[in-house]
């Protein structure tokens, strides 16, 4: 009887991993591209363990794409703490989905009767979206929105063209957020979480968009008090010297809705109700 080829390769693969781990060295399997969009953006499709997705051919050195490619998710331990809160059949609100990788899997936690809102400001990562969305059969269970989530409604922001080729501190498409102190540039519009009136109850929010996390939560006050959902955010202490920004005025914030400090995860600060 012959063993299947596959099986075969397998088992090869398995048993130089192991020699390899055993000798302090570990092993990372790329995932190839199986096929290349032709689109001027030039993706790339990938199947990967946490799903199927359409990433820039381009952006070799994106941090994220590159830990999707390489069977990974982006900050797991974001999406850890999100399975102790997300409840089957409830809403998640992803703000700054970036490729939509922690928005398919908070919607395998919602399940079938779940919905995940994600959103985004950069118009290229929202094109993404929605084709990863449908990459993966979720078009029913994920709703994109398109717009810079603010504290006021219908106002104009500055958002640059991201450029991976600048030598700055950005390491991905979706490391570009709102430039607060530009007064001329490509112009977006702002949108609150409250103006979108979401009446199914929502288990949890998680919020990562380059320093404007705040504002973020300022315009979701009503939506807040109506769910008390625990709300991870990021805070990175560059935003401070950039956009005089101060992490007391998240402080003061969480204080004022009657949350408090949970968990702390590097950058991301998990806040629950008192």
């Amino acid at each position: 009887m012959f063993m299947n080829k596959s099986i075969i390769l397998k088992y090869f693969k398995s048993v130089i991993h192991n020699l390899f781990r055993y000798i302090g060295f570990d092993i990372v399997y790329y995932n190839k591209p199986r096929r290349q969009s032709t689109n001027r953006n030039h993706l790339s499709y990938y199947e990967t363990e946490t799903g199927n997705y359409f990433l820039p051919t381009n952006a070799v050195n994106d941090i994220i794409a590159n830990a999707i490619i390489n069977n990974k998710i982006f900050e797991k331990e974001v999406v850890d703490i999100a399975k102790e809160y997300i409840k089957p059949g409830t809403c998640v609100l992803d703000v700054g989905s970036n490729y939509g990788q922690m928005a398919i899997q908070f919607a395998k936690l919602c399940g079938n009767k779940g919905k995940v809102y994600a959103f985004d400001v950069n118009d290229f990562l929202y094109d993404i979206i929605i084709k990863n969305i449908d990459a993966n059969n979720l078009t029913q269970n994920i709703k994109p929105i398109r717009g810079a989530v603010h504290n006021t409604f219908n106002d104009e922001l500055i958002f640059p063209i991201p450029d991976l080729n600048q030598q700055n501190h950005f390491k991905s498409y979706g490391s570009f957020g709102i430039d607060y102190n530009a007064k001329v540039g490509p112009k977006v519009r702002t949108i609150t979480i409250d103006s979108l009136k979401i009446d199914e109850p929502i288990s949890f929010m998680k919020i990562d968009i380059e320093g404007g996390d705040l504002y973020a939560m300022q315009g979701a006050i009503n939506t807040i008090e109506k769910n008390k959902m625990p709300i991870i955010f990021e805070y990175d202490y560059f935003i401070e010297d950039v956009y005089g920004m101060c992490f007391q005025d998240y402080i003061d914030f969480v204080n004022s809705i009657n949350y408090r400090f949970e968990k702390v995860r590097g950058h991301n600060y998990l806040i629950v109700s008192k």
